[in-house]
């Protein structure tokens, strides 16, 4: 009878340890969390996705999904074009044009601003021509990826600008479309007017849904419509010239989150669109999923490979339309966006 007895409490005592050392399907083990980071997932910062449901089913219609990658890294081409190319998923590029073809040690040099891309090595203009010719958009990402473009004078602004457009041309890389180093210069007048001589779009962010009507960005704007500049003259939140991304890195960073609550994150924000996207009816809400580095190093602005490579299944899985920022076109008669072929 003690043996038996012995044998249910050593039973018991496996199956408790079992439970404590569960392993994500990215295969690292969960650790236990500052409770107050488990309760930021759950709080305000995530009232933007309108408490959607992270299961992964579709209620409302068709989703979409837009993936952005920028700066250029060299980690983009051997990590992650293999797994896009796995599911057939295209996306776009933006590319810092003095960068291109640097080795980590070219851009460790004194030339190269301290950003999070110093030191680490970019793609060549091969890679790049090669990911133009198989379908993914090339968009300009400036010059030199610079923090002072509000303080610039005229012609230095119109050379990262500008410029970046040319230097794309000259490789038969033909770009509609500008990213803003940082994020700066979406609500300068000088600078919004020298994207628009020549761009036709500009993204910038930070919020987990680009809204076709821009008329839900509550917490930052009451605009009604997408036009670029407000009645009292001020540049909108949202429009050709702002078209807004989710940082992938800013809410992992923000929030510390490890792999398994990045996931989380991320089909909670993919699934945002459920709310507003209604079977039978045009799409209003497209999440832009904006990525840097996809590496193992660990670095700040670094998504791991094996959760990159999770993310891109759960859309596949769950039949998520990926799109491209081209197909995003701007209605003059209406204000708003549409998109192509709808």
């Amino acid at each position: 009878m003690k043996v038996v007895v012995s044998i249910v409490i050593l039973v018991v005592a496996v199956s408790l340890l079992s439970l404590t050392v569960r392993t994500t399907r990215l295969g690292a083990a969960l650790t236990v969390q500052n409770p107050s980071r488990i309760a930021a997932f759950h709080q305000a910062p995530h009232s933007n996705t309108n408490s959607v449901n992270i299961s992964g089913s579709n209620s409302n219609g068709i989703k979409l999904a837009i993936i952005n990658f920028d700066d250029g890294y060299k980690s983009q081409f051997t990590n992650a074009k293999p797994i896009l190319d796995k599911y057939g998923f295209k996306a776009s590029f933006f590319i810092v044009c003095n960068f291109v073809g640097k080795t980590a040690q070219e851009m460790n040099s004194s030339s190269v601003i301290n950003f999070a891309g110093k030191g680490v090595e970019q793609m060549t203009w091969n890679d790049i021509v090669t990911l133009y010719g198989q379908g993914d958009q090339i968009g300009a990402h400036s010059m030199n990826h610079l923090q002072n473009m509000t303080s610039m004078p005229k012609n230095e602004l119109d050379y990262e600008i500008g410029h970046s457009k040319q230097c794309l041309d000259a490789h038969k890389i033909y770009t509609t479309t500008f990213a803003y180093p940082f994020e700066k210069g979406k609500d300068n007048a000088t600078i919004v007017k020298q994207v628009s001589q020549y761009y036709s779009y500009a993204r910038s962010g930070n919020y987990p849904l680009m809204f076709l009507h821009c008329d839900h960005f509550i917490k930052y704007s009451n605009q009604t419509d997408c036009r670029t500049y407000l009645p009292n003259g001020k540049i909108s939140y949202a429009n050709r010239y702002s078209i807004v991304g989710w940082s992938h890195d800013y809410d992992r960073i923000a929030y510390f989150y490890n792999d398994r609550q990045m996931l989380d994150r991320f089909i909670q924000v993919v699934n945002g669109q459920d709310k507003y996207n209604k079977p039978g009816k045009p799409a209003d809400a497209i999440p832009i999923i904006v990525y840097h580095r996809i590496d193992n190093s660990g670095a700040r602005y670094s998504t791991h490979v094996p959760l990159f490579a999770s993310e891109m299944q759960h859309l596949h899985d769950n039949d998520f339309h990926v799109i491209s920022m081209t197909d995003i076109i701007y209605d003059n008669a209406t204000n708003s966006f549409y998109l192509n072929n709808q």
